[in-house]
């Protein structure tokens, strides 16, 4: 699977509204065809949509709904693990993006998720999913740089603001 898909028709993308009022088109006995030359949708989406209107299953149309048999974590649990992974942030520690992957299949495993083969195989979450993961959270894993102890400790409110009160004696002379 590539990571960018790239759609490459324009099967199933007529909105909802236009979908349903196709079906009432067609529902008044006017021809499937016709009804879907006139308001410019593809014949089959339209006959799909309309057997899956007649067993009350449709939920949106589009590749939107295969998406969702392929979702590893809730939204809440990907929310939670996202939380997880900024709070060492503000310590000055971050996380590598190997650990947040090998904390993600840790997570799935001791929650009981179904996962990937591949993600059992290298004990770790997919680049792939990572990927999303990132762009969907806004998170951004690098290689963490050390912070000297003592840089860390250096940087509070009492030397930050002795240092901008020797700033202002400076420019004052």
């Amino acid at each position: 699977m590539p990571r960018t898909y790239k759609r490459k028709t324009d099967r199933a993308s007529a909105p909802l509204v236009e979908l349903d009022r196709a079906v009432k088109e067609v529902q008044k006995r006017k021809i499937i065809r016709q009804v879907a030359r006139e308001m410019k949708i593809c014949r089959m989406t339209l006959k799909r949509y309309m057997e899956k209107k007649k067993i009350a299953e449709v939920i949106k149309t589009g590749y939107k709904r295969t998406g969702l048999a392929n979702l590893v974590f809730k939204e809440n649990m990907e929310t939670e693990l996202a939380d997880h992974i900024k709070a060492p942030a503000p310590m000055f520690h971050g996380i590598s993006a190997m650990k947040c992957r090998e904390l993600a299949f840790e997570y799935a495993q001791r929650n009981g998720i179904d996962i990937p083969a591949s993600w059992i195989r290298e004990k770790k979450a997919g680049p792939d999913w990572f990927t999303a993961f990132k762009a969907c959270h806004h998170l951004s894993c690098r290689t963490p740089e050390a912070t000297s102890l003592g840089r860390a400790t250096a940087f509070n409110r009492h030397n930050v603001g002795k240092f901008f009160d020797n700033l202002s004696k400076v420019m004052d002379r």
